[in-house]
């Protein structure tokens, strides 16, 4: 079954040269969309929202963290090849011969949806949209099974639910990460006015 799918979705790829291109653009792009959200998270929110909304982008941090350190353990203790390996596919991004279980793509986009999710945020939906198309577009371009992205799934989640049930035992590290930000940026008044008051 992982393979059917893997190869039912897999096979469109090379097909269309704009799907080609929208998804290697997904697939790349994670990192960098993850940390412009955080940002957008920390600046854009109205003072009433303001402190909600910074909390939430250092619970992302934190799951992130979490979720690509556990599976930084997996695939230390587990080695699954790559499809690529494997099979014959379509692969359209260059990609390490490593370990495919779990997909650290989907960990990081699924730990930014679920903690939304978590928080209630109001941008919850549209980015668990975005991490479900960051998850199909690892699988359409050929290095990873829907296995491994169901695995980052459940992988962020477990680590984000374990962040925010953990958020007062974090709280003295969110404190030290607020007065770090607020002595860094004290004589910048564009990013003073974001500080958190203790």
């Amino acid at each position: 079954m992982n393979y059917e799918i893997f190869q039912w979705i897999n096979d469109i790829a090379g097909r269309y040269s704009f799907l080609d291109k929208g998804m290697i653009f997904i697939t790349d792009s994670v990192p960098y969309i993850v940390i412009v959200f955080m940002l957008f998270l920390w600046f854009t929110a109205n003072k009433e929202k303001r402190a909600e909304k910074q909390y939430t982008a250092i619970y992302i941090v934190f799951t992130c963290l979490l979720g690509l350190g556990l599976n930084a353990l997996i695939h230390f203790v587990y080695d699954h090849p790559r499809p690529f390996i494997t099979y014959d596919v379509h692969q359209l991004v260059p990609h390490a011969n490593d370990s495919s279980f779990v997909s650290d793509h989907s960990v990081l986009a699924f730990a930014v949806a679920c903690t939304l999710l978590l928080r209630k945020d109001s941008w919850k939906y549209p980015v668990l949209v975005w991490a479900i198309l960051v998850g199909i577009s690892r699988i359409y371009v050929g290095v990873h099974y829907p296995a491994d992205v169901i695995g980052g799934a459940l992988l962020s989640f477990g680590s984000s639910l374990a962040v925010i049930k953990l958020a007062k035992k974090l709280e003295p590290v969110v404190q030290i990460l607020f007065n770090i930000y607020n002595r860094l940026t004290k004589h910048i008044p564009f990013l003073a006015k974001y500080a958190i008051k203790n």
